[in-house]
């Protein structure tokens, strides 16, 4: 007879009272999506192993494995559901430049967590735009957040903005660039230099830590533009990805915090072009992530133009 009832680290149950609040928010966020002409799906909580590990080694970790006695091959439960929208989409769409909109709210599990307070379960709430690869998508994507969380009561919303291909661009001119890793991200995103010193050993000399510190130190709100347009001056690519920031950030209502973050990696390796993070200041973590994903969607046959977000709606039950 077992006497002592556990259950594995970091999972949790939902009593009567939590369990209810999720389910109320859960269908006014559906309603909310439904609402804005966004579909809903229902994506698969397995997949085989392989079609969601080619989408980078940060996602590959964070996944459970097991054996499918079906069909003998290694199954995956999926950590994330923007890959199966991705394939979901990939058949839906008509061809590349078919606009599509779609949203989800369903379990996820991750092998591995990034926070010491951070569930390996997940209620994951999605919204991604397919098709589009005009700034209007983007807008969209990051409204329909900040209107998403506000539903949810979540106060001092902090919008922090970003575009991967700096980060690879600065990586690669150090000649960085087979290190990144999802750990290096990390590092970079935490602003941790002795970390990084650590991890890349011999690959730094005193040159470039400087100018890592200079590039950690490249935030800040729209007036911090121009330091950073100075930093890259010369690469048209880099200063146009600025600009596509800037119109982003004056499109959104003023009420909105919003700085610009070049650290703020911390991202599936899927992930190309803008990226974005939210924060409140009842939180440790980031109560949101989003970005461009085109590199994801080239896996799947049709290379599209993708943004969307992503959160854990059972995380926000947790804080008073």
């Amino acid at each position: 007879m077992i006497t002592t009832w556990s259950i594995p680290d970091k999972v949790e149950d939902l009593y009567p009272q939590k369990a209810l609040e999720l389910e109320k928010n859960r269908r006014v966020l559906v309603d909310f999506f439904l609402k804005n002409k966004f579909e809903l799906i229902s994506p698969a909580m397995i997949e085989y192993a392989d079609n969601v590990s080619f989408n980078g080694k940060s996602v590959d970790s964070d996944m459970f494995k097991l054996s499918d006695p079906l069909s003998g091959r290694l199954i995956g439960i999926t950590p994330d559901l923007t890959i199966q929208t991705a394939r979901i989409d990939n058949y839906l769409a008509s061809s590349s430049n078919d606009i599509k909109s779609y949203c989800y709210c369903g379990p996820v599990l991750k092998a591995d967590t990034s926070s010491f307070n951070q569930s390996r379960e997940e209620l994951q709430v999605g919204v991604e735009i397919y098709g589009n690869e005009k700034i209007e998508a983007d807008i969209s994507v990051v409204s329909t957040l900040i209107k998403s969380l506000k539903l949810l009561k979540i106060k001092n919303i902090l919008l922090s903005f970003n575009d991967i291909s700096i980060y690879t661009a600065f990586l690669k001119s150090l000649a960085l660039s087979a290190h990144d890793s999802k750990q290096l991200r990390s590092y970079f995103a935490k602003k941790d230099l002795v970390s990084i010193k650590n991890l890349l050993g011999k690959n730094l000399n005193s040159s470039k830590i400087s100018k890592i510190e200079l590039f950690m130190d490249m935030f800040g709100d729209d007036k911090s533009l121009k330091k950073i347009q100075e930093f890259f001056v010369g690469n048209k690519v880099i200063l146009d990805r600025l600009k596509n920031l800037k119109k982003i950030m004056s499109a959104l209502p003023a009420s909105v915090k919003i700085i610009i973050d070049l650290s703020d990696v911390d991202f599936y390796e899927y992930h190309s072009g803008f990226i974005f993070s939210a924060y409140s200041s009842k939180f440790t973590s980031p109560v949101a992530k989003g970005g461009r994903f085109e590199n994801l969607t080239t896996n799947f046959g049709k290379k599209r133009p993708a943004v969307g977000f992503t959160f854990d709606l059972r995380s926000l039950l947790f804080v008073g």
